[in-house]
C-alpha cells in the first residue's frame, strides 16, 4: 500500500495549523493586539480620516465608538457604527473591521462582501485574504479558500524567501488542489536549502508516484533507502512499486520486511507485504497478513486486497464481502465494480 502521502483532508487540518501560527484566529480581531488594527494603525486611519471635511469628522467619531464597542465585545454596536461611518468614507480599514464583526456573529455573505472590498482597495492585504481563507474553508468552498492561501502564502515567501516553512505549506496546499507540479516546485525549493532531507526526498517521490510518474519515484525512494537505510516509509514504498508491477518480487519482499521490523504496527506495510505474497501466488501467507493489516488499519485497498486474495481461493462470497466494503469507504471505483460484476457469470 502507498503510504505517507498525506490524506487530503489531513492537509487541510495542517495548512489551517500551521497558518494559526503565523496569524491569530478572527475570534480575537476585536482586541488591541489583533489582526484588524494596531494602535499604530488606528493613528494611521485617525489621522488620515481628520481633516476639515465634515463627513471625514463624522467617519471618525462613528469609527471611533465601532473600535471602542469592539474592545468591548459589543459587536452588534460596533457593526452599527462601522456602517455609520462607511456612509461617510470608504476607508478600506473599516471595511476590514465589518468584515471581522460580521464573521463573528455568523453573517458570512455580508462578511465576505466587506473584505473583498478591502481586496478592491489592497489586493495584497493579508489580513482580508486570512479571513476570507477561514470563511470559505468553512463553507466547504475549499477551492476560493485555497486561493486565498495562495496568495497570503506567495506574499510570505517574497517578504521571506528562505523561511522554508512557507514552501512547505505551499506544497501541502497544491498537493490538496492535486497541482502536483506546482507542490513539487515547492518541494524543489526546500531540498535547494535541505539536500538530504530524506523526509522531504520521500514526499517528493510520493507525489511523483501520484502522477503515475514511476521511474522518478524510484529514483527517489532509492536515494532516501541510500541515506537512511530504516527509512520505513521509503522502503515499503519502494517494494510496494515493484510489488504492483509483479517485478523484483524478492527485493520487493526483503525491503517491506525491513520496514515491517522498523515499524511492526503498520497495517499499510503489513498490506504490502500481504500483496508481495499474493503476487508471489502464495495466497494463504497473503490472506494471514491482510488480516492483520485488516486488524489494524480500516481501508479501502486493504479490504479489495482481502477480496482479492479470497477471489484466488475460489471463495467467491467472501471476495464479493471484501470488494463491497472497499466500495463502501470509496465509491467511485469502476474496477472494483467490475470485479464484483464477473462474480455474477460465474
Amino acid at each position: 500500500m502507498k503510504c505517507g502521502v498525506m490524506k487530503r483532508f489531513l492537509v487541510w487540518t495542517l495548512l489551517l495549523g500551521g497558518l494559526f501560527c503565523i496569524l491569530p484566529n478572527f475570534s480575537n480581531a476585536s482586541q488591541d493586539d489583533g489582526i484588524i488594527i494596531k494602535n499604530e494603525k488606528f493613528i494611521e486611519l485617525s489621522s488620515t480620516l481628520v481633516d476639515r471635511n465634515e463627513k471625514k469628522a463624522k467617519a471618525l467619531a462613528s469609527y471611533t465608538l465601532g473600535v471602542m464597542y469592539d474592545l468591548q465585545g459589543l459587536t452588534s454596536q460596533a457593526i452599527e457604527e462601522f456602517e455609520k461611518a462607511i456612509n461617510y468614507d470608504e476607508s478600506y480599514a473599516i471595511h476590514l473591521r465589518l468584515g471581522a464583526d460580521y464573521a463573528r456573529i455568523g453573517n458570512l455573505d455580508a462578511a465576505v462582501e466587506k473584505l473583498n472590498k478591502v481586496i478592491e482597495y489592497d489586493s495584497n492585504n493579508v489580513q482580508a485574504r486570512y479571513l476570507l481563507a477561514l470563511i470559505y474553508s468553512t463553507q466547504k468552498e475549499f477551492d476560493k479558500a485555497a486561493k486565498e492561501y495562495e496568495s497570503i502564502l506567495t506574499s510570505f515567501a517574497k517578504a521571506e524567501p528562505e523561511n522554508i516553512e512557507i514552501y512547505g505549506y505551499l506544497s501541502q496546499l497544491y498537493y490538496s488542489q492535486k497541482e502536483y507540479d506546482k507542490a513539487i516546485e515547492q518541494l524543489e525549493i526546500i531540498l535547494s536549502f535541505t539536500p538530504d532531507n530524506t523526509d522531504l526526498i520521500f514526499l517528493l517521490g510520493s507525489l511523483y508516484l501520484e502522477m503515475d510518474k514511476k521511474d522518478e519515484a524510484v529514483d527517489l525512494f532509492e536515494k532516501v533507502i541510500k541515506i537512511d537505510p530504516e527509512h520505513d516509509s521509503s522502503l515499503n514504498s519502494l517494494g510496494y512499486v515493484y510489488a504492483e508491477d509483479g517485478v523484483k518480487l524478492e527485493e520487493a519482499q526483503a525491503l517491506i520486511e525491513k520496514a515491517v521490523a522498523v515499524d511492526p504496527e503498520n497495517g499499510a506495510y503489513l498490506d504490502s507485504l500481504g500483496w508481495v505474497y499474493f503476487r508471489k501466488g502464495e495466497y494463504l501467507q497473503a490472506l494471514e497478513l491482510l488480516k492483520k493489516a485488516d486488524n489494524l488499519l480500516r481501508d479501502a485497498v486493504i479490504y479489495e486486497h482481502l477480496g482479492d486474495v479470497y477471489h484466488k481461493l475460489n471463495k467467491t462470497q467472501e471476495a464479493e464481502k471484501y470488494w463491497k466494503l472497499s466500495l463502501e469507504m470509496e465509491p467511485d471505483q469502476d474496477h472494483i465494480i467490475e470485479k464484483i460484476n464477473s462474480l455474477k457469470n460465474l
